[in-house]
């Protein structure tokens, strides 16, 4: 009786382990099934890997791709890592956020948020200009171009002398922009009424004409000056690659004298 019962609970523990061995095999053949229908259910997505500011160029090493669930997915999330990296934000992105591609702008495309293309310690200016160059369409964003000024300095004197003067005021400079006329802008037709992402914007104003340029303060005071004393400013278009300072004078009606040998009576 006593040999009978040994045997059973021999059997019974050899039973047991059996149980055990099929029980942990068929797990083993169910999890890989369960992980793959799993990740095949997600979608990849971009997510910062930490917060990122307002105005400021996206590294790779702040954003990571995560395979997110479609149902929690945001519309118009961003899928790629080229989708964001050298981009700028519009707005603070937390840490964990989803990137929205509607989010993002590229730094050298000037658009009506125009504070996200303006280059660090600089500010824009809108100077009006009225030029042929201008008009005809032959200057484009992204041209160099220099400012030339015309206007007249008054002498603190008894005669109250005026002296017309012609000077170059600023060289070198990029256009960040332009606004035209829409007068202008619609007689190119509705092709070109979409500037929204070429830097060039239709005035609400049919006279309205401009170059949009990204200056140091003290040469924005320059200008204003210029312009608010009645002055003039007229723009030459440069070549690309042409980074050369010319050293100027003034130009008034001394100089004309002297340089064309006018004879005066």
């Amino acid at each position: 009786m006593k040999r009978s019962s040994t045997i059973w609970w021999i059997a019974a523990i050899i039973f047991a382990l059996l149980a055990g061995v099929i029980t942990y095999q068929t797990l083993s053949t169910a999890m890989p099934a369960t992980a793959q229908v799993s990740e095949e259910g997600t979608q990849p997505v971009v997510v910062a890997l930490s917060a990122i500011p307002f105005r400021r160029s996206i590294g790779e090493n702040e954003i990571a791709i995560r395979q997110y669930p479609p149902h929690v997915i945001p519309a118009g999330a961003a899928t790629s890592i080229d989708q964001v990296v050298g981009k700028m934000s519009r707005r603070q992105i937390s840490v964990g956020e989803v990137i929205l591609v509607d989010d993002l702008v590229t730094p050298d495309i000037v658009t009506r948020q125009l504070a996200l293309s303006v280059p660090k310690s600089k500010v824009v200016m809108a100077v009006p200009i009225t030029s042929m160059l201008l008009s005809n369409r032959l200057v484009s964003p992204g041209d160099r171009i220099d400012l030339i000024g015309s206007f007249d300095l008054r002498l603190q004197d008894s005669a109250g002398t005026v002296i017309g003067e012609s000077i170059a005021a600023l060289q070198n400079l990029e256009v960040h922009a332009i606004i035209l006329p829409s007068t202008v802008i619609n007689a190119e037709g509705e092709a070109a009424k979409a500037p929204a992402d070429t830097g060039t914007f239709s005035g609400l104003d049919a006279k309205e004409q401009a170059v949009l340029l990204a200056v140091d303060i003290q040469d924005a005071l320059v200008l204003r000056h210029i312009l608010d004393f009645g002055g003039v400013l007229d723009l030459t278009l440069r070549a690309p690659d042409d980074e050369t300072l010319t050293q100027t004078v003034p130009v008034d009606g001394g100089y004309l004298i002297n340089r064309y040998r006018i004879n005066i009576p």
